[in-house]
């Protein structure tokens, strides 16, 4: 007779246990919270500007899962050279003027309270002479985007003009991400004539087998006005 009950009273406490275990199994813990990365995004104006312009950099519009925009803090390299001209703030604006005509990517750095960080860079372009416009938008002849198949040496092809008819030199683009684009080629300014338009081109080797490229075409003028087309994508074809 003790031991029916003895077991009776197991088998009651059992369910007993079992919430308790779901329960705690369900209580947050906020040593395994997962903590997201911030959101890296600026603004600026002008969008060009020449050495006497002031430009007003805003990054306001970073973003975070977890903390408030008021709570991140932002830095600043303004020249992308990997040593950072600010400390970090949570004051979102800042002002940079640059000394000499040129193109420059400057780097914000976001950073949320569990040190979690994210970057991102914008061309800036300064000019001597914001009289002049800037080139039109290249427009690309060949590889055609996505195109498929491609050697391991490619011809470019491209047209451009300017609105006063300046005379135009040209960088290309190349990397393994639309985000991580580099130079692979400046001062291009070889064209030739098909149907009476001028359509420069160069040629770029050392692709590898069976992997994406993008690409994009940079368009300067004799002031520093710079243009960037559009980015296309090509993939080599697999080795033999």
């Amino acid at each position: 007779m003790k031991l029916k009950t003895g077991l009776k009273l197991i088998l009651l406490a059992v369910p007993a246990i079992l919430f308790l275990l779901l329960v705690s199994g369900c209580s947050k813990d906020g040593e395994n919270r997962q903590n997201h990365l911030p959101k890296a995004t600026y603004t600026f104006t002008p969008n060009r500007g020449d050495v006497n312009s002031v430009i007003l950099f805003n990054a306001d519009s970073v973003s975070d899962y977890e903390d408030p925009t008021s709570a991140l803090e932002v830095r600043w390299d303004w020249t992308n050279d990997k040593t950072f001209d600010t400390e970090y703030s949570t004051i979102k604006t800042a002002t940079h003027q640059f000394d000499a005509v040129g193109i420059y990517f400057p780097l914000l750095e976001v950073i949320d309270k569990e040190g979690m960080t994210d970057t991102i860079k914008r061309m800036v372009v300064i000019v001597s002479d914001l009289s002049n416009q800037p080139p039109d938008m290249p427009l690309y002849v060949t590889p055609p985007d996505w195109q498929t198949w491609m050697d391991r040496e490619v011809v470019f092809k491209w047209t451009c003009t300017d609105p006063e008819n300046d005379p135009l030199v040209f960088d290309i683009w190349v990397g393994q991400s639309r985000t991580a684009l580099n130079i692979a080629k400046s001062g291009i300014n070889t064209f030739n004539l098909e149907n009476g338009v001028e359509v420069y081109e160069t040629t770029l080797s050392g692709f590898r087998f069976d992997k994406d490229y993008f690409w994009m075409i940079g368009a300067k003028d004799v002031v520093g006005n710079y243009t960037v087309g559009s980015i296309y994508k090509f993939t080599t074809r697999p080795a033999e």
